[in-house]
């Protein structure tokens, strides 16, 4: 069985994958309860369907546990109060319930809630789904008290930017870079805090933090997914993000880049590797480069050749053989 999991800040980075699949029947609720005691939040587990099952994936870093994955319904109880831990339950989907402190919350898919294992208390997760938990260290989020089991609902700002962000923590030369570890780590905790209702000196130094981390990252991957658009312009993007222009401007030129050199690189990179890809060795050059959003032939010769030293009809004999 996988060894022990921790969110405290001097954990050292680990990756556990769990499925009950790997398990014969009669073994694997057994298996579930032990790994999840083992893990981030030792719970005790009482299962509310007969076809249990669980798949998941639990990540360790420094100061931040992270389990997600699908589960059967299952009342998931804490009895022992010895350590000290904050843990962020969302529903990805399907309702569920969380009691702690003499409160009592009711959560729809996508809405989160925070409780602490320094009290007793359970999370009910009626019918079978996907879920996302994060353990961190309770003193990491000040002021706490007041939101611990209240539901924070799935439009909160903040609680959208924390999800999007979370993304990131999947790739994994941010799960195993030192120099990124901590920054990650950090943007989480400020963004759990402004999701919970920060204190005004707090809540700001969230935002300059981790909001702003988020954010770009959130604008990122919106130009990923839109290089082919015609109009990818920073008025668009910061219009669909809600932000103003000159706040998009700034958080790329403190990356020492301006909106539109990032856009230009990516559509570049996207360019390139269609051009390398054998599959595409028959399609024309201009397609695959309207397909990643120039428009122009020319411009986007010159930009590329500017960019590799080479023309894209160059990178294609390596395709064709």
């Amino acid at each position: 069985m996988a060894t022990a999991v921790s969110c405290a800040p001097d954990a050292r980075p680990a990756t556990i994958r769990f499925s009950t699949a790997d398990h014969a029947p009669a073994e694997r609720f057994a298996a579930w309860h032990e790994i999840y005691r083992k893990t981030l939040i030792g719970l005790d587990i009482e299962p509310l369907d007969e076809a249990f099952h669980a798949d998941v994936t639990i990540r360790q870093l420094p100061g931040l546990g992270i389990m997600t994955g699908s589960r059967s319904a299952a009342l998931y109880r804490r009895t022992q109060t010895d350590t000290n831990d904050i843990i962020v339950s969302f529903g990805l989907s399907g309702d569920f319930e969380a009691a702690q402190c003499g409160r009592t919350a009711s959560m729809a898919a996508g809405d989160a809630v925070v409780v602490t294992s320094a009290e007793r208390g359970h999370v009910a997760f009626p019918s079978n789904g996907r879920s996302l938990t994060l353990c961190m260290p309770e003193r990491a989020v000040a002021g706490l008290g007041a939101a611990l089991c209240r539901r924070i609902p799935a439009d909160n700002a903040a609680l959208k930017l924390l999800r999007g962000y979370l993304g990131a923590l999947d790739h994994d030369d941010i799960v195993t870079a030192p120099e990124l570890q901590t920054h990650a780590v950090t943007h989480v905790h400020d963004l759990v805090a402004l999701a919970l209702g920060a204190n005004r000196d707090a809540a700001q130094a969230a935002e300059d933090r981790g909001a702003r981390a988020a954010r770009l990252h959130a604008i990122k991957a919106d130009i990923g997914k839109n290089l082919a658009g015609s109009d990818l312009s920073v008025a668009t993007v910061a219009a669909r993000h809600r932000l103003p222009v000159r706040y998009v401007q700034r958080l790329f030129e403190s990356e020492g880049m301006t909106f539109t050199d990032f856009v230009l690189e990516r559509r570049l990179a996207h360019a390139r590797r269609l051009l390398i890809d054998p599959r595409l060795a028959r399609v024309k050059i201009g397609a695959l480069a309207a397909e990643s959003g120039f428009r122009d032939l020319s411009y986007f010769n010159r930009a590329f050749r500017r960019r590799y030293g080479a023309t894209p009809s160059d990178m294609r004999p390596s395709a064709k053989r």
